[in-house]
């Protein structure tokens, strides 16, 4: 399986096709953003817009919020 770099700009990490984060990254997101972000519906593509929008602004893995 291939692997792709994390897009937190601050991990050096790799993650799998299909994840949104690598497993560092993502055991640090919130409880509730990543509830947030395994919910399969008509907003899951908003939401992880909302995710990378927010790693592209230099926010950390810790302080995401998810609210849609």
């Amino acid at each position: 399986m291939s692997s792709f770099p994390c897009p937190a700009p601050a991990c050096e990490s790799t993650r799998k096709a299909g994840q949104y984060l690598c497993w560092d990254c993502w055991d640090a997101l919130p409880a509730p953003a990543r509830r947030a972000l395994g919910i399969r519906d008509d907003l899951a593509m908003a939401r992880l817009r909302v995710l990378h929008r927010q790693l592209t602004a230099g926010t950390l893995p810790h302080e995401i919020e998810i609210r849609l």
